[in-house]
């Protein structure tokens, strides 16, 4: 008996023994970073790069720690990531460093809606990996404007900001089966700024918000005028790797905004993306989910739908919503030399404002097909062509993207 209790002893100890070596063995794998080698940059400075790994010299680097700062760098659209390695303490990245400063036109058409303009943009300021943006547009009802810099490991390697200023004005046309039911302009200014914090692969973001807003008749009267102060918030999950053309995986995106206006009522407004991007081969599987709402049922808060993807069964900025909610499924087949083609399907419920229809709610389907040129070392469209069918309204929009538009 007691030659069977030995043996269990024996074998209880050789593996309480092989995990202390194990522990010990795996405990003293890991090594002090202590420098940092880049090559192949040509403008991205090494301690940009630094900050954006997620690590600092002195840190321990083991296997795991080494595939956290591969995914950390390889989510970023600056540079290509193209070999990592780390051996006595010294971390080698080897990169290519994509085009940063560019001219972007900013032309759309969607029905009678059109923006005509030009962004200058650069998405590696000073090597910093900090994006600045200056831009100017003109649409049907007057000049839209926009100034833009963030860098969000400005101040340490998990804080930055972002500060916006912003004008804008559109043409709202909205329409059913192609009969004008109701028109307005609206023109919007704000200015805003938010501190953020890096956690792993999550943005958090939020600061003050200033926002004034006016409605005018197509005759020039004013229907609607407020201005104020109030605070935003944005959170990110960036699960996902950049590609040379889209990326691969999750980007989910949360604002709140709040704002009281002239009668001291706090209007907010929530709004929320999930966007998922599978590659197949050289093509690729797009299915998000999307959707606002917001507790004022007139002009503050609206969100003015129609023109971008989720929305297409609209033209650009005609609906204006209370809440939305909806689905979109699109897939990317490669044909050539960067060229798409993407047919695509949406789902949407949309409840109007009052003024519009007296703020019915529309269920609405829309099948549709397009065409995509992308740029060759940023991966978003250059060249954006669409032709959707809306279903329950049997209405036919036509919608023409190049570059970008704000």
């Amino acid at each position: 008996m007691w030659i069977k209790n030995f043996k269990f002893i024996f074998f209880i100890s050789l593996f309480l023994l092989f995990g202390i070596l194990f522990g010990i063995f795996t405990s003293v794998s890991a090594e002090v970073l202590k420098k940092i080698e880049v090559t192949g940059n040509h403008k991205t400075t090494p301690k940009a790069i630094l900050i954006n790994s997620g690590v600092s010299i002195g840190d321990d680097i083991d296997d795991t720690k080494l595939k956290i700062i591969e995914e950390n760098l390889r989510r970023h659209h600056q540079f290509n990531l193209l070999k990592i390695e780390f051996t006595n303490g010294i971390l080698h990245l080897d990169i290519e460093d994509k085009w940063s400063l560019f001219p972007v036109p900013m032309i759309t058409q969607s029905g009678n809606y059109y923006y005509r303009g030009g962004l200058i943009y650069d998405n590696n300021f000073l090597g910093s990996m900090g994006t600045i943006a200056i831009g100017a547009a003109a649409t049907n009802s007057g000049l839209n404007a926009l100034l833009y810099y963030q860098d969000e490991t400005f101040f340490t390697t998990a804080t930055g900001f972002k500060i916006l200023l912003f004008k804008k004005s559109d043409l709202v046309q909205f329409k059913r089966r192609q009969n004008l039911e109701n028109s307005f302009e609206s023109r919007f200014f704000t200015i805003l700024f938010t501190p953020n914090y890096l956690y792993k692969n999550q943005v958090f973001k939020g600061g003050p918000l200033y926002i004034k807003k006016e409605i005018y008749s197509t005759d020039g009267q004013q229907l609607f005028f407020e201005e104020g102060t109030g605070l935003f918030f944005r959170h990110h999950l960036n699960a996902y790797q950049t590609l040379d053309i889209q990326y691969d995986g999750t980007v989910t995106t949360y604002n709140f905004s709040v704002l009281r206006d002239k009668s001291g009522k706090n209007v907010y407004l929530h709004e929320g993306w999930i966007d998922n991007c599978f590659p197949t081969g050289s093509n690729f599987i797009n299915l998000n989910v999307f959707g606002h709402y917001s507790n004022d049922d007139m002009y503050l808060a609206t969100k003015l739908l129609g023109g971008q993807d989720g929305y297409r069964g609209y033209d650009r900025s005609s609906t204006p919503s209370q809440y939305s909610y909806g689905f979109m499924a699109q897939y990317q087949q490669y044909l050539s030399n960067r060229i798409f083609l993407s047919p695509f399907y949406e789902w949407n419920e949309i409840k109007l404002i009052k003024t519009i229809l007296n703020g019915k709610k529309l269920s609405e389907h829309t099948v549709g097909i397009g065409a995509r040129y992308y740029f060759k070392k940023i991966s978003i469209p250059a060249i954006i062509i669409d032709l959707a069918r809306n279903i329950n309204d049997k209405s036919f929009h036509y919608h023409l993207n190049i570059g970008l538009s704000i």
